[in-house]
């Protein structure tokens, strides 16, 4: 996590060990609920390893909205920062070992450390670049494009993830998802 800091902002040892100090370490197996909707998110994650899954359940139908990989933050943002209840759920796809910290301790050491202020700016602006990419995919790109966009992105991502959760992500049946699977192959 601290490389991964560093690589944004500059973290003095005594505050990256404050903010480290606010969290809570957690090792989780797989197929574990972290957010539920209808809750008010005030957690952030860290996610040193492992791989989770946000989405949202409509009239029965799962619809992944976002996948959460390691050595990134996650959280339902809408929620955490509006103070609303959350919409999504965020579950564990593999086992997962993450940092859990509370909003009020992260504010707290934003008003005091101006580099974690910057680094929390950092993961908001990363996130709001993310999902204006994935819309204008989504409104731009063809199945195909999109699918080969997302392996480019993330190949790993087709090791740990099911199928049926990738075709949601990039708005399409899994039946659809096997035709462009094997369009490409072939």
């Amino acid at each position: 996590m601290k490389e991964i800091i560093q690589s944004h902002t500059h973290v003095s040892d005594e505050v990256y060990q404050l903010f480290l100090d606010t969290a809570i370490k957690k090792e989780v197996p797989k197929n574990q609920i972290l957010f539920y909707p209808e809750k008010v998110n005030h957690k952030y994650l860290f996610i040193e390893e492992g791989l989770l899954r946000g989405y949202r359940i409509i009239d029965g139908k799962e619809y992944t909205h976002h996948f959460y990989v390691s050595n990134w933050f996650a959280t339902d943002f809408k929620s955490y920062l509006t103070n609303k209840p959350s919409e999504i759920y965020i579950e564990t796809l593999t086992d997962a070992v993450y940092y859990e910290f509370d909003k009020k301790d992260l504010l707290r050491l934003y008003s005091e450390h101006h580099a974690l202020e910057k680094l929390g700016r950092i993961i908001a602006e990363k996130a709001y670049l993310f999902t204006v990419e994935k819309l204008t995919n989504m409104q731009t790109l063809d199945l195909k494009e999109r699918y080969q966009n997302l392996v480019e992105q993330n190949p790993a991502l087709f090791q740990s993830v099911p199928q049926k959760y990738i075709a949601s992500y990039i708005g399409v049946s899994e039946q659809s998802l096997s035709r462009i699977k094997n369009n490409i192959i072939s």
